[in-house]
């Protein structure tokens, strides 16, 4: 097994399940059965108390992992394990993990103890410096099928129908399917985030102001509004160039329609307008000004 793992790929594909799937196949007491799911070590983990796997602790606005962190873990990953022959360090979501914290672990992922091994989680594999990468294991995690993400959706108690509903705004994306049915303001948004997409595909400025300043009567969905429609006009900006990339955001249909009518220096200048509108909100300008002006950059963008 490598001392050192990443799983990169798109939010909510399983990257933290696998992680602890990985964790357990290494630790578990029936060597034959690994992971088992039902040893003592095996339920520790799946509980998160097992003594010899370690979460290293996120920090700072952007959730990343402070220098401190790391070089805590790296005196940690000295110590002998209690149990079994490893100690297993997991960095999950370590996008926002700074230059300063990778390169103070590069020693420890590059020269490991024996007893040690360390897991990673991102969405994009580019998020750790190369000298990292080049020391570790890389995988890429992609989303199931659309008919194996009904089957576990509706295994964990939702109706087929909800199922479906889940299916036709993320693909076979499982967490994001759970969070579309379990959350109100990640359902709100992807129904919003399509309709817009849809309003911008269709030139129609009017709906496209009147769902934007709905949007912004709170700031939370908002944000989340724009975050999905930046991932539809991703999907729209990969049609345009025949890229054969899977799907970020919410609604195929749209994003197909909204490709027929761009090129792709629109989609880059839609892209701007929202990460625009990102730093607006960021500067406590009113969200709803924000959104009169985004509606006007967009509009601009898609025309010219």
């Amino acid at each position: 097994m490598p001392h050192a793992l990443l799983l990169h790929g798109a939010h909510g594909c399983g990257k933290k399940e696998i992680a602890k799937w990985y964790t357990m196949l290494a630790l578990c007491e029936d060597p034959a059965g690994a992971p088992c799911g039902v040893c003592r070590t095996c339920r520790l983990i799946g509980e998160g108390t097992h003594p010899d796997v370690m979460y290293a602790e996120h920090s700072g606005k952007r959730g990343g992992f402070s220098v401190e962190t790391v070089r805590e873990i790296r005196m940690q990953a000295d110590i002998l394990p209690n149990n079994g022959a490893l100690r297993i360090f997991l960095f999950t979501d370590a996008d926002e993990m700074s230059v300063q914290a990778q390169n103070a672990l590069l020693k420890s992922v590059e020269e490991p103890p024996a007893h040690t091994a360390f897991v990673f989680t991102a969405e994009t594999a580019g998020a750790l410096l190369p000298t990292l990468l080049s020391r570790m294991t890389v995988k890429a995690v992609f989303p199931v099928t659309e008919a194996e993400c009904v089957q576990s959706l509706t295994a964990r108690g939702y109706s087929s129908e909800d199922a479906e509903a889940a299916v036709r705004r993320f693909g076979g994306n499982i967490g994001k399917c759970i969070s579309y049915l379990t959350d109100e303001t990640v359902r709100q948004s992807a129904e919003t985030a399509a309709a817009l997409t849809g309003a911008l595909a269709a030139g129609d400025e009017y709906s496209l102001l009147r769902l934007l300043s709905a949007a912004a009567s709170d700031r939370d969905t908002f944000r989340r509004t724009l975050e999905l429609l930046d991932a539809q006009i991703r999907d729209a900006a990969a049609a345009t160039l025949h890229e054969e990339l899977p799907p970020l955001g919410c609604d195929a249909r749209t994003a197909s329609a909204l490709a027929q009518r761009l090129t792709p220096n629109q989609t880059v200048r839609l892209h701007e307008a929202i990460r625009t509108a990102y730093a607006d909100l960021d500067s406590n300008v009113g969200a709803v000004l924000t959104a009169s002006a985004l509606c006007a950059a967009l509009m601009n963008g898609a025309a010219g």
